[in-house]
């Protein structure tokens, strides 16, 4: 019993593999990224003689009176007729904004992510000047400074004239352009064998080596038409057509020579202090990749992407500094990890489409690198007090004589619970909005009977739309016109999920907007418009899917070809897709009632900016001892990207606990700043009430001491969405200075109440150690809780 009763020590301080890996692709498997890697292959091999092309035309510095921003022409000796403009900005707080683009090119490039992203126009210092030499442009201001080299281009944030960031030193910028396909070499009847064989030569050469698919992609069964480099019988040798095209990925270096340690670009499972993908010896031989996507029952250690995005960097020195980067595009990204030396690091990003966008967060603290990101993208949404209490969850919960049930047995065995969930399974044929009436004849009535004994219910809202003339939420889209495209602008998107043939909202559409807020109207609406009189006020909303999954598309979700609102491929918003999803989710309920009440939204999928709208989860993880001890990682990880209200699945989805495993599992999901038990629909029922003793009352202890912490809980949730230091704070955040405790991914504090939890996620366990820095006081109080 000892190795059950050991839960976690909680310590008074002051204040301070199922997985189908072939479903998804790898490096080598896309295109641009496999160009990008044999681009940092190339600089590597050939040393300190490798130089970027990209550098600044000195004539063309042009400086924005009043305000700490200039622009300048941007040149490629590679590619000296193609133009490009960078545009740098110091901004109030010190953060430095770092854009270029390419101008008059033959399309235009995605620009848009930063207005999903952040919360509004950063603001430009007027207080920094910049000073124009003869090889550089600068600016100073109290210890920092910015220096950008003319030739070759490199930027580089200083403090104390030490280098902390710099972008391009490596010489990795690349900005691929629009071009016009080549014309293949003529060919006439009079040609001979040889000689047609030798141009055929050449056309494989160009499109399998030189012009890496630029105009056609594939993977498995899918075609990636690519419209923007579409071309017609590339082999018929009377039929050639040109099309303003070409290929358009971005890559750019980013080091950090003085920080050794790197956290952050959830999601991923891994380790708090990033793995290396690079250079010597790497523990991973994958760049680590953003691309949101439903990948079930996922590795318990890898870098491949999972269900969000957001491309926000921590580096942390071993003095104690810290900086950050946000680099914000929306389309898929890998990012290469690799550390020259035991004090520096290394990254190269290369994404596939959009413009560069980066901020540079000076810090020098983990909590000023937090607060700065949270300036330009807000604070954590301060959630409802109900919201933190423990939610009980399945698929599915069958009926409302299940759902009455189930709220009896936690009464009757006095176990504490807000919240129950419905999945999808109460929805007629998986159609949104609509009860099955045959399980669900009275959804007022068993919301009411919830809400009675002040709990909630959350029922789940998914994003694809059975594609039926008597659905009328389906209709209504179809009608006005805000469903997502087919690759060539005409007609609604088509693939299958849940309901079966589905199409999608496109929320990039402002049409969209107010039509999905009547949909959450518990009153009917004007006009025949559907409104959803069957709910509450009350009721909390669950986002899943919205990666988006699709069940019969490359990758599980969506082709990149398919088009969104304003001409702009899937591909260029893949990233942030989701969080448009939950944005106007939250935006509906929200509005849903007068005066407002605080909504809840749980989304699986985000970007940079969706905490927010709500809360996320780490998606489909398994019940093994390897998933729980990762989750921890993921959701301090997150933390650290901003989505505060976060937790894994406490059980695991997949999977049948056993009852240690189990209880451990309560003992680390009671500490989740988002408390939420769920599983499969193919798993045994697991309330806490249905284990035997002395489970069952270990389990109730567990539950009535998160109830016992919510004091703690809110002053921490109240904290971030003021500060946007996170409620859950790895060792490194709190004690920045020790440098024993930067890579501690196993315990934690929460929020600034001295409150430090080590969670136990070993099977057998029966005794654990707790890190204490040297800079931590003597009088810790560690309380042993002898119930469990």
């Amino acid at each position: 019993m000892r190795a059950l009763q050991l839960a976690f020590l909680l310590c008074s301080l002051p204040s301070l593999l199922a997985l189908k890996t072939q479903d998804w692709k790898t490096c080598p498997q896309s295109a641009f990224c496999r160009r990008g890697r044999a681009l940092a292959a190339r600089a590597t091999e050939a040393g300190s003689s490798w130089k970027s092309p990209y550098s600044v035309d000195p004539a063309s510095v042009a400086i924005v009176p009043n305000e700490a921003s200039f622009s300048a022409a941007v040149t490629s000796s590679i590619y000296p007729d193609i133009k490009f403009q960078l545009d740098l900005y110091v901004l109030q707080d010190g953060v430095v904004r770092v854009r270029m683009d390419e101008v008059d090119g033959l399309r235009k490039r995605y620009d848009e992510t930063a207005s999903w992203a952040l919360i509004a126009d950063p603001k430009v210092s007027s207080e920094v000047k910049w000073t124009v030499g003869k090889k550089d442009v600068r600016a100073v201001y109290g210890d920092l400074s910015v220096v950008v080299q003319f030739a070759p281009l490199k930027v580089a944030l200083l403090r104390n004239n030490q280098e902390e960031i710099v972008l391009n030193g490596g010489g990795l910028l690349h900005m691929e352009h629009f071009r016009t396909k080549r014309q293949p070499p003529p060919l006439d009847d009079g040609d001979s064998d040889q000689e047609v064989l030798e141009v055929e030569k050449n056309l494989a050469a160009w499109f399998e080596g030189e012009e890496d698919m630029w105009w056609e992609e594939t993977f498995k069964s899918w075609t990636d038409s690519k419209p923007k480099g579409k071309y017609l019988n590339m082999f018929n040798r009377s039929l050639y057509i040109n099309y303003d095209t070409g290929p358009e990925s971005l890559s750019i270096d980013i080091d950090f020579p003085h920080h050794g340690h790197l956290y952050g670009i959830p999601q991923h499972a891994t380790l708090l202090d990033l793995p290396t993908t690079s250079g010597a010896d790497p523990v991973y031989d994958e760049p680590y990749r953003l691309y949101n996507a439903d990948v079930f029952e996922y590795l318990a250690s890898s870098p491949m992407s999972l269900y969000g995005s957001i491309p926000l960097l921590y580096a942390h020195s071993a003095t104690g500094a810290t900086v950050g980067v946000f680099h914000v595009v929306g389309s898929e990204t890998w990012i290469d990890v690799a550390h020259p030396s035991k004090d520096a690091s290394h990254t190269h990003w290369v994404s596939e489409s959009g413009i560069l966008d980066t901020f540079l967060l000076p810090g020098p603290s983990p909590a000023a690198v937090a607060a700065q990101y949270a300036r330009l993208t807000g604070t954590p949404a301060l959630p409802a007090h109900w919201a933190l209490g423990y939610h009980q969850c399945r698929w599915n919960y069958v009926s409302s004589d299940d759902v009455r049930g189930v709220q009896r047995r936690f009464d009757k065995e006095d176990i504490p619970v807000d919240v129950f969930w419905l999945d999808i399974e109460y929805a007629e044929e998986h159609k949104y909005f609509i009860w099955d009436k045959k399980t669900f004849p009275d959804p007022v009535d068993m919301i009411n009977d919830v809400e009675a004994i002040g709990r909630k219910m959350v029922v789940i809202i998914d994003p694809h739309l059975k594609r039926a003339s008597n659905y009328p939420i389906y209709k209504e889209a179809s009608d006005i016109d805000v469903l997502v495209k087919k690759p060539d602008g005409e007609g609604e998107f088509e693939g299958w999920c849940w309901t079966g043939s589905s199409s999608w909202v496109d929320f990039f559409n402002p049409k969209s907007w107010g039509w999905w807020k009547t949909l959450f109207k518990t009153t009917p609406s004007a006009g025949g418009k559907y409104s959803w009189v069957d709910s509450t006020e009350n009721v909390g909303i669950w986002n899943d899917m919205n990666e988006p999954s699709i069940f019969n598309g490359p990758e599980i979700t969506m082709q990149k070809d398919a088009v969104h609102y304003g001409g702009w491929e899937h591909r260029d918003v893949h990233n942030i897709n989701g969080m448009l999803f939950s944005n106007q989710t939250w935006q509906a309920l929200y509005e849903r009632s007068d005066p407002p009440k605080r909504p809840f939204v749980l989304t699986r999928s985000f970007f940079a900016g969706s905490q927010r709208f709500g809360a996320m989860w780490t998606g489909d993880n398994l019940g093994t001892w390897e998933h729980m001890d990762v989750g921890l990682k993921m959701v301090l990880a997150n933390n650290l990207g901003g989505m505060s209200f976060s937790g894994a699945d406490v059980g695991g989805f997949f999977g049948n606990p056993e009852p240690e495993m189990l209880i451990r599992w309560y003992q680390l999901g009671a500490f989740f700043p988002f408390f939420r038990a769920h599983a499969h629909i193919d798993t045994k029922r697991r309330e806490p009430y249905l284990l035997d003793e002395p489970y069952k009352s270990m389990l109730r202890d567990i539950i009535r001491l998160r109830y016992k912490l919510l004091p703690v809980w809110y002053t921490a949730f109240r904290e971030t969405s003021v500060t946007g230091s996170p409620v859950l704070r790895p060792q490194f955040f709190v004690f920045p200075g020790d440098e024993r405790g930067a890579s501690i991914d196993d315990q934690f504090y929460v929020g600034s109440s001295g409150l430090l939890v080590k969670p136990v996620t070993i099977k057998g366990a029966t005794e654990t150690t707790v890190y204490l820095s040297d800079k931590q006081v003597s009088n810790v109080e560690c309380i042993y809780p002898a119930a469990f």
